[in-house]
């Protein structure tokens, strides 16, 4: 497969088709869900579709879009949002917790002001569990990374997707939490969803997919920060 471009341009309906992809209306949601019928993701086409950008191409499957759609159901009979239930029941943070930077900078961070420093302040952060996870294969682990910090958006993207500096931010901090613990890059796919794709925009996040990790590992970090970023990593990667 060739290189896809960021949407509109890419003929997204093509790739529906290619991966058996229905979509479906539901009054409990904002927008259509996306149903991924027969086999899940394989490794190979997670690959694609992470380092082609075309993240709206991942689905999840017909049992966890019913079990998703119950979930908002719930939410709605209990009157809660997305948001309220994940600061509260997931998270355990206050919506007052949640914060953006104190101001703009030309490059996005600033050195002198640490508080605006996204992994680099280890209240900020928490690893857990996708709770509702795309088709995947069994093997593979769907992790949320989250942060108090609102993370920017690329001033320069239509999509509001982050910026090349902001990726190398997320490449360490991958490196320092799980690389540096023994997981191969080989086993490790992110992505982080433009602003038109994500399901809870209130808070920042990023997903890691992680392929044959040792559960022992998974466990001693879910619930954790992860390994943090310090001002020498910002000072090399800035």
């Amino acid at each position: 497969m060739t290189s896809l471009q960021t949407p509109p341009a890419t003929p997204v309906q093509e790739f529906y088709s290619q991966f058996n992809i229905s979509v479906t209306q539901s009054s409990l949601m904002p927008s259509a869900s996306k149903i991924k019928h027969g086999d899940p993701f394989s490794w190979e086409d997670t690959k694609f579709i992470v380092k082609s950008n075309q993240l709206e191409i991942f689905a999840r499957s017909e049992k966890e879009t019913h079990r998703y759609h119950k979930f908002k159901a719930w939410l709605k009979e209990n009157e809660m949002t997305v948001n309220d239930y994940l600061l509260s029941s997931q998270l355990e943070w206050k919506e007052s917790d949640i914060r953006t930077q104190t101001r703009e900078y030309p490059q996005e961070y600033d050195l002198n002001h640490p508080e605006d420093l996204i992994f680099f302040n280890s209240d900020d952060v928490k690893i857990i569990p996708n709770k509702f996870p795309y088709y995947f294969d069994t093997n593979v682990r769907h992790l949320c990374v989250w942060s108090k910090l609102i993370v920017p958006a690329d001033r320069e993207s239509v999509v509001g997707d982050i910026s090349p500096r902001t990726k190398r931010l997320v490449h360490r901090y991958l490196e320092k939490t799980f690389v540096e613990r023994g997981v191969s890059w080989d086993q490790i796919l992110w992505f982080k969803n433009w602003l038109s794709l994500q399901s809870v925009r209130a808070v920042s996040h990023f997903h890691v997919l992680l392929r044959d990790v040792d559960d022992a590992l998974l466990d001693e970090l879910i619930g954790t920060s992860g390994e943090m970023l310090t001002i020498e990593d910002y000072r090399e990667l800035l």
